[in-house]
C-alpha cells in the first residue's frame, strides 16, 4: 500500500475529505447491513416460536390417544417370577398369574473332538438347517475347516441359529442355538454323507405358559400380551404372582401439566411479540404485525376451548375439567375441579383428552392444528426459508456494494494524491519565479 502524506502541498486533509466521502458512500451498504441483522433476528425468534410449538405437539401427543390417555399403573407381588408393563386400556382388577413353563429356544450340541482348531476333524460334505417353517439353508464344510471355522459359517449362514465351541472339559463340541424360543422355532440339521459333526439336541424350544382365572395362554416368548388386557408380562421364572392393574390418574395429570407448561411458553412468547402499543416504539425485529403468528395465536386459543363429543359424559371442553384460559390466553389447571373429574367419570375424561377413537379428541386437535405450522413445508418453515432466502441476496448485494466502495476509494485516493502533486508542482514553480524576480 502506497504511503500518502496528506496535504502537504495543498493544505487540505485529503484523508478526512476520503474518509467523508467513502463513509457518504457506504449509507447504503450499512443500512442493507442492519436490515440483515433484522431479518436474521426476525428468523431467530420464528424458528424458537417454532421449537416451542414442535415441543407443544409433542406434548400434545402423549394424550392424543385412547392407549395413551387411558393410562393404568401396574404392579406384580413377585417381580422374581415376572414384571408388568401397562400399555394402556387395561382390565381394572387383580389377577393371580401362575407361570407353568418359560419360552426357550432350542440348543444343540456336536460330537466330542479332541481340538478346535484342527483341520478336518469332521470331514467334509453339506450341512442343512432348518429352523420353524423357513427355508432350508445349506452350510457346504471343506476339509479344511476348523470347528471354530465351521461355527463362523454357521452364524454367517443366516440360518437362525447362533453357533460357538463348547468345551465340556478336555473335549470340543459345537454348541448350537436357536435365535428365537417357541416350538414353532424348532431347529432341524441334517448331514450328508461324508460329514460327522454329530449334532444332537440337548435343549428343545419350548413355549411359555401361562395360567390366568383357569385359562391356559400360551406364547412363543417370555413377553406375554392378552393374559391381562392392556398389560404385557415379561416372565422370569416359574411361579405364581398377582398383579395390580389401578388407574393412573396421577400420570394423566403429569402430561396434562406437561402439555399446559407447553402451551403457555408458546403463548407467552406471542404476547410478549404482540405487547407493542402506540405510544412504544417497536423495535426493528418486531413480529407484532406478523399475520401468520396472530393466526397461530387465534388458533391455539380456540382449540382450547373447542367443544369435544363425548357421548353422555358431561365432560366435553378442558374448562369443564378444570383447564381454563386466563385473560393473558395462558392455561391454568384446578386441581381440585380435575380430580373431581376424574374421580366421577375417568373414561370421560379420557375420551375428552383422546376421544371415543384415535384422532378425535382435544389432544389430537391440537396434534392437527399444529402440524400445519411445524412441519416441513408448513407455515413456519415457509417463513424461515424466506428470511434466509432474502439474507442470502443481502449478502450478495452487500458483497457487490463492499466491491464498488473499495474502488471508489481507490480512485479517490489517486485523485486526491494527482491533486497534491500537481499542488506541489505549481508551488515548486511559483517559488522559482518569485526567486527570479528577486534576483533581477
Amino acid at each position: 500500500m502506497a504511503i500518502s502524506f496528506s496535504g502537504l502541498a495543498s493544505g487540505l486533509d485529503t484523508t478526512s475529505i476520503i474518509s467523508a466521502l467513502t463513509a457518504s458512500a457506504k449509507i447504503p451498504m450499512s443500512q442493507l447491513q442492519t436490515q440483515q441483522t433484522t431479518l436474521t433476528s426476525k428468523s431467530k425468534k420464528i424458528t424458537d416460536i417454532k421449537t416451542d410449538l414442535t415441543s407443544l405437539q409433542t406434548a400434545a401427543k402423549a394424550l392424543d390417544t385412547r392407549t395413551k390417555a387411558l393410562g393404568n399403573k401396574v404392579s406384580t407381588s413377585d417381580d422374581k417370577v415376572l414384571k408388568a408393563t401397562a400399555n394402556g386400556g387395561s382390565s381394572m382388577g387383580t389377577f393371580k398369574i401362575d407361570v407353568k413353563s418359560l419360552a426357550q429356544p432350542e440348543r444343540s450340541y456336536g460330537a466330542p473332538f479332541d481340538s478346535d482348531d484342527v483341520a478336518n476333524a469332521a470331514g467334509a460334505g453339506t450341512l442343512s438347517i432348518k429352523t420353524g417353517s423357513g427355508d432350508t439353508v445349506d452350510i457346504e464344510i471343506d476339509t479344511a475347516d476348523t470347528l471354530a471355522t465351521i461355527a463362523t459359517k454357521i452364524n454367517k449362514s443366516g440360518a437362525g441359529v447362533s453357533a460357538g465351541v463348547f468345551r465340556d472339559g478336555d473335549k470340543f463340541r459345537l454348541q448350537i442355538t436357536g435365535t428365537k424360543s417357541g416350538k414353532a422355532n424348532a431347529v432341524e440339521f441334517t448331514e450328508s454323507q461324508g460329514l460327522s459333526l454329530g449334532i444332537t439336541e440337548k435343549v428343545p424350544a419350548t413355549d411359555a405358559e401361562v395360567e390366568v382365572d383357569g385359562f391356559t395362554i400360551k406364547s412363543s416368548t417370555n413377553d406375554v400380551s392378552g393374559a391381562v388386557p392392556g398389560v404385557t408380562l415379561n416372565l422370569v421364572n416359574t411361579g405364581s404372582a398377582v398383579v395390580k392393574v389401578d388407574r393412573d390418574s396421577d400420570g394423566m395429570k403429569t402430561k396434562l401439566d406437561a402439555f399446559i407448561k407447553s402451551y403457555n411458553d408458546v403463548t407467552r412468547t406471542l404476547n410478549t411479540e404482540f405487547s407493542s402499543t402506540g405510544t412504544s416504539k417497536k423495535s426493528d425485529d418486531s413480529l407484532s404485525g406478523d399475520s401468520t403468528l396472530r393466526a397461530l395465536q387465534t388458533s391455539m386459543r380456540s382449540i382450547a376451548g373447542k367443544i369435544v363429543s363425548n357421548g353422555d359424559s358431561k365432560y366435553t371442553t378442558l374448562a369443564s375439567i378444570g383447564v381454563t384460559t386466563g385473560r393473558d390466553g395462558q392455561l391454568s389447571i384446578d386441581s381440585t375441579k380435575y380430580n373431581a373429574a376424574v374421580s366421577a367419570d375417568y373414561e370421560g375424561v379420557s375420551t375428552l383428552l383422546a376421544g371415543k377413537t384415535d384422532g378425535t379428541g382435544a389432544m389430537a386437535n391440537f396434534t392437527a392444528g399444529i402440524e400445519k405450522y411445524v412441519s416441513s413445508d408448513g407455515t413456519l418453515s415457509a417463513k424461515v426459508k424466506s428470511y434466509t432466502a432474502q439474507s442470502a441476496n443481502y449478502t450478495k448485494q452487500i458483497a457487490g456494494m463492499q466491491t464498488r466502495l473499495d474502488k471508489y476509494t481507490e480512485i479517490l485516493n489517486a485523485q486526491y494524491s494527482a491533486l497534491e502533486q500537481t499542488m506541489s508542482s505549481l508551488k515548486s514553480q511559483g517559488n522559482s519565479l518569485t526567486a527570479m524576480l528577486s534576483s533581477g
